[in-house]
């Protein structure tokens, strides 16, 4: 028997004489108009019905319908006393009273017995509200609370996603909710629903069903998502088995582990911004400087996999690269395969696991760190070797006269040169676009990626600092704030240069460094900098370390056998922080002109750059030496309506941001991520979200963007209090110029926290304690 979704009390009266998955509570309903008037007649009718504490809740004409939800619009009023007339009578006033000047004869209010001995609660959509894609999203806690998930006060708040397709869900509670969530779907003929529940006494109570609201959103729920997701399923299987040229039994797929592709071009790229990351680093550039580095040599073997559009790294090849190639064989099996269980044990690692998963380099006291090997097999003997091998590769790069990372430095100099030369030449835009990407690479995102190992390795050994009681944390981000840095720069030059001159020198940013679509900033000034007070956040302290912890590191580094001194150390780590900032922005001046030339060659064809963003840059490279004999606008077209076709696809599936088994691509939770916080500092004020930052002045406000890169420079010229991002790492870009700055920040929160927060208007934010609160 099919029936339908009616008001909100309506709908659970009917409701409770056909479902058979689940309870629901007696219902005793009135219209809200009739309440004055028959005050004493329907108390004492609830009196007469009840015996226990009561819930009085809304059931307007104006929530749970076809156009809008308005959850959270009416009040209701939980655990009412049965035993005081007054107040059952307050309790449903004020329930009448939140309908305010919206009342209408069809408006009622309900009540029903307040459940007791609640040991989960939470909502169940049968489809994703974005994209109302096949999937049961569950957001429940297990607080004892019946509303804490929908009041958003819940801080034990889970996420489960489960495709609506997959019957293997290990959690019994959960296999409940999703059951009886299929059979209100074939009771009202309606796939897209929203379910309150809770679980009492291991029963399941229905407490709401209402429609999910379909208008002006894109409908993907045809995709047949069945057949792709059986494919990455093998796909990941293959991708498992054992390899002649890897070390390691399995691997495990992330969207973060490792150059942080949900950093830089987010989860849900566009085609031109992932095959131009693919391109130019995690294709081959990557294992280039890695080998070049002393590590293991991984070349040919691409870091990032794409599933269905979302970027993956593919752990088990970055694990293999991270190990020294000096190391014997047998000890670094024993290492990557320690790596990868460590990882599967500790998922909500995956955005540092440099720092609390891997050895990549020799810090002072690793030694502390290295003896738990000796818990799982390791030999003493192993040990030693794995720390030598470190030792080799770290004296190889912070030699501040023929280190690599000097090599390097001095190589991305050479691209400035190849740049001005490209760009002023008579080539046509195409061969300016080939030879860009060309020169970008060999001089520009390989000397950047070995810059940015030694910058890793500067922070490493400056964090060891803290460990070994050489510097507070306080004077660790002293030195950070002393730093001279390309955004500490750019706030300076911001109030000291003319316009036209400040855009000379950073006119090519971009907030979405790999985004056609992102306009640079010499295209949006006006935006950009627009509400500016002309203040910025940098300051000139120069930071001297005492004679005191002078003497303690040049203790250390003699103990340790690494070959420098203190005073070249310390210059070491200054210059690989400055220098990995400083590469980016000059590699991202040449990918920035590859984009405005894109945009360029595309109009040519009369192809706007909201079509361009799907295009696969190879076939723009492969213009350049492949003559076809179709029309190039035909070429271009067939690529960009095929990619298009397939970003239906991206943003209709819903994967984990770690997939440790096959599995997980069908199932799992959303991890609740220990965040990155930035400065000791606590602040609070108001959240500004992406969307609203060009259109507010955000002066004093906290600021809340998925994912971030140097493009984002903007943002300290502005004076803001405080930054939270939902990806990023400890070492991450937007991490280095917060603790320049001396902002508080929140790096790589994780998608659930990232919602929770996005949602509130004043949060504060605890850095010391590592904590934030909602306010408001």
């Amino acid at each position: 028997m099919n029936i339908k979704l009616l008001s909100k009390a309506a709908t659970l009266e009917n409701l409770s004489h056909l479902i058979k998955g689940g309870f629901i509570l007696p219902i005793l309903r009135f219209k809200a108009k009739d309440y004055e008037n028959k005050k004493d007649i329907i108390i004492k009718k609830i009196l007469d019905e009840f015996n226990s504490n009561l819930i009085v809740r809304s059931s307007s004409s104006n929530e749970d319908n076809y156009e809008t939800s308005n959850a959270g619009g009416f009040q209701s009023v939980l655990d009412v006393d049965i035993t005081s007339e007054e107040i059952i009578n307050n309790a449903i006033e004020c329930v009448i009273n939140s309908y305010g000047s919206s009342l209408t004869d069809k408006d009622e209010f309900f009540l029903q017995p307040m459940l007791k001995n609640v040991s989960m609660s939470g909502v169940v959509f049968s489809s994703d509200l974005d994209s109302l894609s096949p999937y049961f999203i569950i957001n429940y806690d297990e607080s004892g609370s019946t509303s804490s998930v929908t009041s958003g006060t819940s801080n034990e708040l889970k996420t489960f996603i489960s495709f609506s397709d997959n019957y293997d869900i290990p959690n019994k509670y959960l296999q409940k909710v999703i059951s009886v969530t299929r059979e209100c779907q074939k009771i009202f003929s309606n796939n897209f629903l929203d379910i309150e529940f809770a679980f009492s006494d291991n029963q399941l109570y229905i407490l709401q069903v209402r429609p999910i609201v379909k208008k002006k959103k894109e409908d993907l729920s045809s995709i047949d998502l069945k057949t792709s997701l059986k494919k990455l399923h093998k796909k990941i299987e293959k991708l498992n088995a054992s390899h002649p040229n890897l070390l390691g039994d399995k691997t495990i797929f992330g969207v973060m582990p490792d150059w942080n592709p949900a950093e830089i071009i987010g989860i849900r790229p566009k085609r031109l911004a992932l095959s131009l990351y693919k391109e130019l680093i995690t294709d081959d550039t990557w294992a280039y400087q890695r080998d070049n580095y002393g590590y293991r040599n991984l070349r040919s073997h691409p870091l990032l996999v794409s599933f269905l559009g979302i970027p993956y790294i593919d752990t088990r090849i970055s694990f293999n690269s991270f190990v020294p190639k000096a190391l014997d064989d047998s000890i670094a099996k024993k290492l990557i395969n320690y790596y990868l269980f460590q990882l599967s044990e500790n998922t909500n690692n995956h955005d540092k696991v440099e720092f609390e998963i891997i050895y990549s380099c020799f810090f002072f006291g690793i030694e502390k760190k290295l003896i738990k090997l000796k818990e799982i097999g390791f030999e003493k003997d192993e040990i030693v070797e794995i720390k030598n091998s470190l030792l080799t590769i770290t004296n190889n790069i912070i030699d501040t006269n023929s280190g690599l990372y000097k090599k390097d430095l001095n190589k991305i100099k050479i691209l400035k040169d190849k740049y001005d030369n490209i760009t002023s030449s008579s080539l046509t835009i195409l061969e300016k676009i080939y030879w860009l990407i060309k020169d970008v690479k060999r001089y520009g995102t390989l000397p950047f990626a070995g810059v940015a190992r030694a910058g890793f390795v500067a922070v490493q050994l400056l964090k060891s600092f803290v460990s070994e009681e050489i510097l507070s944390n306080q004077e660790y981000e002293y030195f950070l704030n002393s730093l001279n840095t390309v955004s500490k720069q750019l706030s300076k030059d911001r109030n000291d240069l003319t316009k036209d001159a400040f855009l000379e020198r950073y006119g090519h940013l971009r907030p979405g460094t790999y985004d056609i679509l992102s306009p640079r900033y010499d295209e949006a000034y006006d935006n950009y900098f627009g509400f500016s007070n002309n203040q910025s956040n940098y300051n000139n302290d120069e930071f001297k370390f005492s004679n005191d912890q002078i003497k303690k590191i040049e203790a250390l580094i003699l103990k340790n056998k690494l070959k420098t001194n203190a005073k070249n150390l310390i210059k070491f780590i200054r210059e690989a922080i400055e220098g990995r900032e400083y590469t980016k922005f000059i590699f991202t001046k040449s990918l920035s002109k590859v984009l405005q030339l894109t945009e360029k060659f595309g109009l040519k064809f009369g192809i706007q750059k909201e079509d361009l963003a799907y295009l696969d840059i190879q076939k723009i490279l492969n213009l350049y030496s492949t003559l076809d004999h179709r029309n190039v606008v035909d070429i271009l077209n067939y690529d960009i309506n095929k990619n298009k076709e397939f970003y239906k696809y991206t943003k209709a599936v819903r994967l984990p941001n770690l997939i440790v088994d096959a599995k997980d691509i069908y199932r799992f939770h959303l991890e609740i991520d220990e965040a990155n916080y930035v400065t000791l500092k606590s602040i609070s004020g108001q959240i500004v979200l992406e969307k609203d930052i060009l259109n507010n002045d955000i002066r004093n406000k906290i600021i809340c963007i998925k994912s971030a890169d140097p493009g984002y420079d903007y943002l300290f010229s502005k004076k803001i209090k405080g930054l939270i991002t939902c990806y990023g790492g400890a070492n991450s870009h937007m991490a280095i110029r917060c603790a320049e700055m001396g902002i508080p920040a929140v790096i790589g929160c994780g998608e659930q926290n990232f919602n929770k927060y996005s949602k509130s208007k004043f949060i504060e934010i605890d850095s010391l304690n590592r904590q934030i609160r909602i306010l408001k």
